[in-house]
């Protein structure tokens, strides 16, 4: 909560240095520019502690990983896991034949289909 804390501090201390502007005789858009800039002037001197601390609050929360990047790399090795799983029977010894359809070489397939590969005679 630092961070809030610092922003907060920074909108009271242009607020502060508005007031005084205009309480001076400044009007119009000239008083939010240099309001902003005294603020902002203000800030950097007066409110060093604040910021370091917001500083180091975002750096602690940035070390960290997020809800979101743990869900992504627990999908990717799911995902990951089956794809192997779905390439390990034509890595372990399957033919061609079965990596093609799904079957053993000179096995029926449902349909009634023989799918063995026959060879052409060689007749010269």
């Amino acid at each position: 909560m630092p961070v809030l804390v610092y922003s907060l501090l920074r909108i009271l201390l242009i607020l502060v240095a508005g007031a005084g502007l205009y309480l001076a005789g400044m009007r119009g858009w000239l008083l939010v520019v240099v309001a902003v800039l005294v603020g902002a002037g203000l800030s950097y001197v007066l409110l060093d502690n604040q910021r370091r601390a917001s500083a180091e609050w975002l750096a602690a929360r940035g070390r960290g990983r997020t809800r979101v990047e743990d869900r992504l790399a627990s999908d990717a090795d799911e995902e990951d896991a089956l794809l192997d799983d779905e390439a390990a029977p034509t890595q372990t010894g399957a033919t061609a034949a079965e990596a093609e359809t799904g079957a053993p070489d000179g096995e029926q397939r449902s349909d009634g289909q023989d799918h063995q590969e026959t060879e052409p005679d060689d007749q010269l």
